[in-house]
């Protein structure tokens, strides 16, 4: 049973050298399978892993919808969606109070997908906030707490969603747990403290400040050029913004809206037969088959509408393709993110931790303890997914054997996979500043939002 923390172990230490998940989850999952199946049955067992991974109709449904989402996404930026909608924006950003207003307020409209509000907030927000001659630093760490923070809150049409549903579903399996899976996320929001807390701070930095900048932790140093400058080169080619239609922030709306309108019917109308109330069949939905018919009546309606435009069909089917292939690494780390957490499990990891060695930890320390190991599997491995998937079997069977309530064991692992998120070097990208540059001035409110997240936790220990 011991030999089941190997495979974990290996993707923390490896990510932690090299600052690459996809190649450290990859020798992970391959570590599990030599110890399970020997050398030469470990190679073919990788594959084994993998294929039951994409294989799982809910797990299938989740990687289908973040295909269709990143379409999705770059059809709108190709429509003139994104930089038309910064072009209203900018009549009312007038200072920096008010610029970091919008951060929020936008998230009204990009709250579906983290990279999506930084990129396209980012995009909106950043010119008016050099006008005004306000803080970069500042709006990196407002850009980073409304993408994460703020969409783990929100139980619906999110691209979190599905992934977090599905993990939940895979880890209660022969549990003898029967409550819906979907059902124990969404009680499981009110317990990610870590999240609430982090908003609140942030709240706090857009009205007041708080100090910000004038408290840094470590210095602003750039990071290491790894690559080559032949592939800086095409890299920045890859990524230079060009402007294919005229601005038009209704080809942002509209699509957004209709995402909105589409799952929250598909939520009613699959889970009608099973409830006579609209919220009680919103709670008996199927999710995965809800999220994947919304997304993909947004993409049919959203294709129709463009073409009306004059938008040529060619058009939209290349930037289709070119959206699906910008969330392929993604969906590369939630497939080896499944094949690790099948595997370590397959090698006994739920029964390493007996009824015996649970009660031998104090019951009020239990939540905290699951919080601050997720938190820095997370800042460790710089991936909220993986710590999710890491984590999610150790708290269920923590809840099980100690009689925690289910949903604040499943709250406590979102809060720590949630804590990376805080210095999001896309942030930093997107706001124009070094990564040294953000971290420096973050850390020091991620340092508070962690001590008063692990307080917190403690008290719900007592309490409950």
């Amino acid at each position: 049973m011991w030999l089941s923390l190997i495979p974990a172990a290996i993707t923390i230490v490896l990510t932690f050298k090299t600052k690459k998940l996809i190649p450290s989850l990859f020798v992970g999952v391959l570590a599990g399978t030599f110890i399970k199946e020997g050398l030469l049955g470990g190679i073919t067992a990788i594959g084994e892993y993998m294929m039951d991974a994409i294989a799982d109709k809910e797990s299938a449904y989740t990687l289908s919808f973040l295909i269709a989402f990143g379409s999705l996404a770059e059809l709108i930026e190709m429509a003139g969606g994104i930089s038309g909608f910064s072009e209203k924006i900018s009549k009312w950003a007038k200072n920096e109070r008010s610029i970091l207003g919008w951060a929020w307020i936008l998230s009204i409209i990009t709250f579906f997908d983290s990279s999506f509000h930084t990129i396209a907030v980012g995009t909106v927000l950043t010119p008016s906030l050099d006008k005004v001659k306000g803080s970069k630093e500042k709006f990196a760490f407002i850009l980073s707490v409304t993408s994460l923070q703020l969409i783990l809150l929100i139980p619906i049409a999110t691209a979190y969603l599905g992934y977090m549903v599905t993990l939940v579903a895979n880890n209660i399996k022969g549990t003898g747990i029967t409550e819906n899976a979907y059902a124990l996320f969404v009680k499981s929001v009110f317990w990610n403290l870590f999240s609430w807390i982090m908003i609140i701070i942030a709240i706090g930095v857009t009205l007041l400040g708080l100090g910000f900048e004038n408290f840094k932790m470590g210095k602003s140093e750039a990071e290491k050029n790894e690559f080559t400058k032949g592939h800086i080169e095409k890299e920045e080619l890859l990524g230079k913004s060009t402007e294919e239609y005229p601005k038009n922030s209704k080809n942002l709306i509209i699509p957004v809206s209709i995402l909105l309108i589409s799952t929250v019917f598909f939520f009613w109308w699959t889970g009608k037969d099973k409830a006579t109330t609209f919220f009680g069949a919103l709670s008996s939905a199927k999710f995965s088959v809800s999220i994947f018919s919304g997304i993909m009546l947004t993409l049919i309606v959203t294709t129709i509408y463009f073409m009306l435009q004059k938008i040529s069909l060619a058009e939209i089917e290349a930037h289709i393709v070119k959206g699906g292939e910008k969330v392929l690494s993604m969906v590369i780390v939630l497939i080896l993110s499944w094949a690790l957490t099948s595997v370590t499990q397959d090698l006994g990891f739920n029964n390493l931790i007996s009824k015996n060695l649970v009660r031998s930890i104090p019951r009020f320390l239990i939540p905290s303890i699951v919080f601050l190991i997720s938190g820095i599997i997370s800042y460790t491995i710089g991936s909220s997914w993986a710590t999710w998937a890491l984590m999610m079997p150790l708290a269920i069977n923590f809840s099980m054997n100690s009689g925690i309530n289910l949903p604040i064991m499943i709250g406590t692992v979102w809060a720590g996979g949630a804590v990376v998120d805080i210095i999001s070097p896309l942030s930093a990208q997107m706001t124009d500043i070094s990564y040294g540059n953000h971290l420096a001035t973050s850390f020091p409110y991620l340092i508070i939002g962690v001590l008063s997240t692990t307080i917190a936790y403690i008290a719900v220990g007592f309490f409950t």
